[in-house]
């Protein structure tokens, strides 16, 4: 790890304090330089207030050797990023020729005018590099001061991204060739809780050191990352080969890929195709799958059965076993598994049925409950699972577990 070289990222828009957006700009930063050995030592979000902003990449400045300041480049009245660098720094705004001329051909290409106010996005600070976006129309900015840098990057998340990856990556690799990536391991897991995975590690006598082991829990979800320095490559191997043994069929995958993947990569192997049904989820499982591309060889469709009487004419649950056992039940879970299968000409049928909440719960029936089954030419297994949390939490858990229950039904008939 080089921690020595210090790296803030100070993002602006009174919209990430008010709830209206959510700041995913330290996530990715943050995950990107975790790649490269590097590290983001602080995130500061400030409101689009000049006097607010220039406090804020001062005091990154007097910490920071790289500052990277996101947001407020676009054309409007409260983007005023550029304006509070200027002030700060002491330097004037001049427009780049060469961002004013892509903003004019990208106007053009959508039948806009360049107003004046579309104008703003082409200004940067007298001495900064201007830094094209493939992904927006504001270009990003390098300012270097001596031995420190602060980048300026657009706030849309795939503007930001584009600048990120184009040229503050490049420029980092470029200045600092010795940072080498850590040595680290990383397991995604499903169906083991947090707590549970730290006692069964615990239990087993395992001790990570010299090594980092940090652990994230998310709804459905448990990481666990294990991480050292560039040389501990050999070491880590051996530590990581215990949490293989330890944890076996939890782990779906290594690194960090969607598990909707993972099912759609082993569906693949095999050649078999899938067909969701789903209640509580409405539809997220199959938006899921749909996301991986090339689904389309191997996700058949999907019905989206809310109502009882969609259940019995579209997945042929019969109508009394729904007034016998109710729609969320292992009975109604099952037929509309093995309904949807059928219907849609899929190796394997998924279904699930809850109660997401926040209503609808009994005491016997409670929110949370949720019916996942799986169903194939020979069986049809099915789970009961009590989740916790918000409606949309509770849908999560399930999108996580039905697809969990697929993955570990296609790696059984693989073995």
């Amino acid at each position: 790890m080089n921690s020595e070289i210090s790296i803030e990222l100070v993002s602006t828009g009174a919209e990430l304090l008010n709830g209206r957006s959510v700041n995913t700009h330290a996530r990715l930063l943050g995950g990107r330089l975790e790649d490269l050995g590097f590290r983001l030592t602080r995130e500061t979000t400030v409101g689009d207030v000049e006097a607010d902003i220039a406090d804020a990449v001062r005091a990154a400045l007097e910490r920071a050797r790289v500052v990277a300041v996101s947001g407020g480049l676009g054309p409007t009245c409260d983007d005023v990023t550029r304006e509070a660098l200027g002030g700060l720094l002491g330097r004037r705004l001049i427009s780049d020729a060469a961002s004013l001329e892509a903003l004019r051909a990208r106007y053009a290409r959508l039948g806009r005018a360049l107003t004046e106010s579309r104008r703003r996005q082409a200004l940067v600070l007298e001495g900064a590099v201007a830094l094209p976006n493939r992904a927006g129309a504001a270009p990003g900015q390098r300012i270097e001061l001596g031995e420190r840098v602060i980048f300026v990057l657009p706030g849309p998340p795939a503007e930001f991204s584009a600048i990120l990856e184009d040229h503050v990556i490049p420029w980092l690799r470029a200045h600092f060739p010795d940072v080498r990536p850590p040595a680290r391991v990383i397991f995604q897991l499903c169906g083991i809780a947090e707590s549970d995975a730290v006692e069964r590690l615990a239990a087993a006598g395992f001790d990570p050191a010299p090594f980092e082991l940090a652990y994230c829990a998310s709804p459905g979800n448990l990481e666990i990352r294990l991480r050292g320095a560039p040389d501990q490559a050999a070491a880590l191997a051996e530590k990581a080969n215990m949490v293989r043994a330890l944890f076996a069929e939890d782990i779906y995958t290594e690194g960090r890929e969607d598990l909707a993947a993972v099912v759609g990569r082993a569906l693949q192997a095999a050649g078999a195709t899938v067909a969701v049904a789903e209640s509580c989820t409405g539809g997220g499982i199959g938006r899921r799958l749909t996301a991986i591309p090339g689904s389309s060889a191997w996700f058949r469709g999907g019905v989206i059965a809310y109502a009882n009487a969609l259940k019995t004419a579209l997945l042929d649950v019969p109508s009394d076993t729904l007034a016998r056992e109710g729609a969320v039940s292992e009975e109604v879970a099952r037929r509309m598994a093995i309904g949807v299968r059928a219907r849609c000409g899929a190796d394997y049928g998924l279904a699930v049925t809850g109660i997401a909440g926040p209503d609808g719960g009994t005491q016997e029936k409670p929110v949370g409950l949720v019916f996942i089954a799986c169903a194939d030419a020979s069986a049809c297994e099915v789970r009961r699972r009590q989740f916790m949390g918000d409606r949309e939490t509770v849908r999560r858990w399930t999108e996580q577990h039905a697809l969990d229950l697929l993955r570990r039904r296609l790696r059984r008939l693989s073995s």
